[in-house]
C-alpha cells in the first residue's frame, strides 16, 4: 500500500507547475499534517441577500476532510511554494487562478436607486432562481430586489435625503483561488439541528422560521472566487458639481485616474489623464479630485488591511504590494454564487416550503419600489431610464440635468419706477423716460409728458441673468425734448442682491425711486446667488421614503390588513 501512495505522489509531482488543478488523494499521514487550502471554509456559509452580508453561520460542513479511511482530497498550491494542501469533503474543483492585472474600474450611478440595484453585482449567478418573487416588469416596474440594506445602500440612502446626489464606485480586485461545493455537500450539524427543530409552517406564526433566517440568512454560498478587493463608494452633490463646472463623467473619470496612481493603468485611463489634469486646475489650490469629492466609505476585502485605501495620496506603494501578497495566505470572497436556503433541504422536509415562503416574503418586504417624491421645480420628466429625473433644455444658464450652469444665476425683474421733483426745462415740465440696463440688456420706458413727478407703468422682466462683479443695474433718467435731443437728468447704478429691493437715488434736481427683485436659480443662494444651497427632502416625506425616490415594499404592505398580508405579495 505504501508503494502505491509513493507512485501516485511521484506521478503527480511531474505535473508542470501552474497548470495543476487536479486533485489527488492524500495518504492518512499526509492528511493529518497538511494545511487546509486558504479560504477553505468560505464556501457553504449562510448569506443575507438583503444586507449583502455573510452571516458567520455555516449551512454546509466545511471542516470534515476525512473521506472515510483517513485519506483526503488534496491539491498543490502554486502560490504557496507548491505546498500540498487538503480540502473539506464538501469542496470540489479547487484551483489556482492566473495572476491579475490590478486595474482600477469605475462605475457611475445617477441615483441612489441605481446604486441599490447594483449592490448585488458581486453575485455571479441569478440568486432569484427557485424563489417566486415577482420580477415581471409589467407587474413590478421600478422594483429593486436585494441589497437594499447593504452598507453601500444605507450610505446612499442617507445622502439622498439631504440633497440630489450621484454616486461613483472605484474598485480594484485580484482573485487567486476558486472552488465550488459538491452537488450534495454534507450539512453542518448546527444547521441540521436548527432546521429539523422547526415546527410545521403556519403563515402568520413564522417566528422560528424568521429566527432561522436571522441566523443563517436567505441563501448559502455555493461557489467562490477568493482574493481581495478595495472598493470606494463616493457620493457627490449633482448640482454643486455642475455649478463648479464638472459633469458627472468628469467626477467619475478623474477619480478613476487618481485611484489608478498606484496600479496598472488601462488604455482608457491613460486617455483620460490629460483631460483630468486640465480639470484639476480649476479646483481649489492644491486640491485633488479625491479631496474635493471626499464623501465616501471604503471597503477592503481580504488580506492584511492595515493602511490600505484606494485614495491614499502619497501612500507608500509597498502597502499595496504587501496587501496583494497577503491575499495568497488570507484571501476573502470577492465574487460568489448563491442558492436559496430552502434548496439544500430534501423535497419531503417539512420545513422546506415554509422556509421558502418566509425567505420570499423577507426579500419582498425589503425591496425598493421606485416612487417619485417631488415634482420638477424646472424642466420635465422624460428620462426613460429614471422616471423621477428632471430634464431641461440645456442652455448657457441651465444644464440638461436642470442644475445651474454656474454661480450667480438668477431671474431679474424691475418695476415701480417713479420720480419726485424732476426739473427738465426752464419753460415747461419734464417729458421723462427711464433707461434700465443690466449687462447687455437695455430696457426703456415710454415718455411721460409734462410731469415732474412721473410714475412709469412698465415692468421689465430681464429673465435669466448672471450676477457678477462686472455688471451693475443702471438707471438713466432723461428729459426727452425730441427723439434726437434728450437731456440726461441723472443716473445711478447698484450691485444686485437677492430678494425684493426698493431704493432711490438723488439727482441735482429730483429723486428717482425703483424696485427690483432677484430670485436665485434653484440650488443657489447667498446675497449674490453664488452659494450652493442643498435641496433636502420634506421631513414628512423623508420618514415615508426609504430613499429620495424609493419606498420599501414592506412599508406599503402595512396599508393592508394582517389577514391579507400574504396575499399582498401579489398586489404589485
Amino acid at each position: 500500500m505504501a508503494n502505491l501512495w509513493q507512485l501516485m505522489l511521484l506521478v503527480w509531482m511531474w505535473i508542470p507547475p501552474g497548470l495543476s488543478s487536479t486533485s489527488f488523494i492524500g495518504s492518512p499521514q499526509q492528511c493529518e499534517t497538511a494545511h487546509f487550502v486558504p479560504g477553505y471554509n468560505l464556501g457553504g456559509e449562510g448569506f443575507d441577500i438583503v444586507t449583502m452580508e455573510r452571516k458567520g453561520a455555516y449551512v454546509i460542513d466545511t471542516e470534515t476532510w476525512n473521506l472515510g479511511n483517513g485519506t483526503c482530497k488534496m491539491y498543490r498550491n502554486s502560490y504557496q511554494n507548491g505546498e500540498n494542501q487538503k480540502v473539506p469533503v464538501s469542496v470540489a474543483d479547487w484551483r489556482n487562478l492566473p495572476k491579475c492585472s490590478m486595474k482600477v474600474s469605475g462605475m457611475l450611478y445617477d441615483s441612489v436607486e441605481s446604486l441599490v440595484n447594483d449592490s448585488t453585482s458581486s453575485v455571479t449567478n441569478d440568486w432569484k432562481i427557485d424563489l417566486n418573487i415577482p420580477v415581471d416588469p409589467t407587474v413590478t416596474v421600478g422594483v429593486g430586489l436585494g441589497g437594499s440594506h447593504s452598507r453601500a445602500s444605507e450610505f446612499g440612502m442617507k445622502k439622498s435625503k439631504s440633497d440630489r446626489y450621484e454616486f461613483v464606485r472605484q474598485s480594484v480586485s485580484c482573485n487567486f483561488y476558486r472552488y465550488r461545493l459538491t452537488t450534495s455537500p454534507p450539512l453542518s450539524r448546527d444547521f441540521l439541528a436548527a432546521v429539523n427543530s422547526l415546527p410545521p409552517y403556519r403563515p402568520g406564526k413564522a417566528s422560528p422560521y424568521l429566527d432561522l433566517i436571522d441566523t443563517y440568512g436567505t441563501h448559502y454560498i455555493t461557489q467562490v472566487y477568493l482574493g481581495g478587493e478595495i472598493k470606494a463608494t463616493t457620493s457627490f452633490q449633482t448640482c454643486k458639481a455642475t455649478m463648479n463646472g464638472f459633469t458627472s463623467t468628469d467626477v467619475s473619470d478623474c477619480l478613476t485616474v487618481e485611484a489608478s496612481a498606484n496600479f496598472a493603468s488601462s488604455a482608457s485611463v491613460k486617455a483620460m489623464i490629460k483631460h483630468c489634469e486640465a480639470k484639476k486646475k480649476t479646483l481649489r489650490s492644491g486640491q485633488s479630485f479625491s479631496s474635493e469629492f471626499n464623501e465616501r466609505f471604503t471597503e477592503v476585502t481580504g488580506g492584511d488591511e492595515v493602511g490600505v485605501v484606494l485614495f491614499g495620496g502619497g501612500l507608500d506603494p509597498d502597502v499595496y504590494k504587501n496587501w496583494l501578497n497577503s491575499l495568497k495566505t488570507i484571501p476573502d470572497i470577492v465574487q460568489y454564487n448563491l442558492k436559496p436556503l430552502h434548496t439544500i433541504l430534501p423535497e419531503n422536509h417539512r420545513a422546506k416550503n415554509g422556509l421558502k415562503k418566509e425567505v420570499e416574503q423577507y426579500i419582498f418586504k425589503n425591496a425598493v419600489l421606485k416612487k417619485c417624491s417631488e415634482t420638477c421645480q424646472i424642466g420635465h420628466r422624460s428620462n426613460q431610464r429614471d422616471p423621477c429625473a428632471c430634464v431641461c433644455n440645456s442652455n448657457k444658464n441651465v444644464k440638461a440635468n436642470c442644475c445651474p450652469a454656474g454661480k450667480g444665476l438668477a431671474i431679474l425683474k424691475v418695476y415701480k419706477l417713479y420720480a419726485r421733483g424732476l426739473y427738465g426745462d426752464n419753460w415747461g415740465k419734464t417729458d421723462g423716460s427711464v433707461e434700465v440696463k443690466y449687462g447687455d440688456q437695455l430696457k426703456r420706458t415710454k415718455i411721460i409728458s409734462n410731469d415732474d413727478n412721473p410714475k412709469w407703468p412698465e415692468k421689465f422682466d430681464f429673465g435669466q441673468i448672471v450676477i457678477n462683479m462686472q455688471n451693475k443695474l443702471t438707471f438713466s433718467v432723461y428729459d426727452e425734448d425730441t427723439h434726437w435731443n434728450s437731456d440726461l437728468l441723472g443716473w445711478c447704478s447698484f450691485e444686485l442682491r437677492k430678494g425684493l429691493v426698493t431704493d432711490s437715488c438723488m439727482f441735482n434736481h429730483g429723486t428717482f425711486f425703483f424696485t427690483y427683485s432677484v430670485e436665485c436659480a434653484p440650488s443657489l443662494g447667498g446675497s449674490r446667488c453664488d452659494e450652493y444651497i442643498s435641496s433636502p427632502m420634506n421631513p414628512s416625506l423623508a420618514k415615508e421614503f426609504y430613499t429620495r425616490n424609493g419606498v420599501l415594499l414592506g412599508d406599503t404592505m402595512k396599508k393592508f390588513s394582517k389577514p391579507a398580508r400574504r396575499a399582498s405579495l401579489d398586489q404589485f
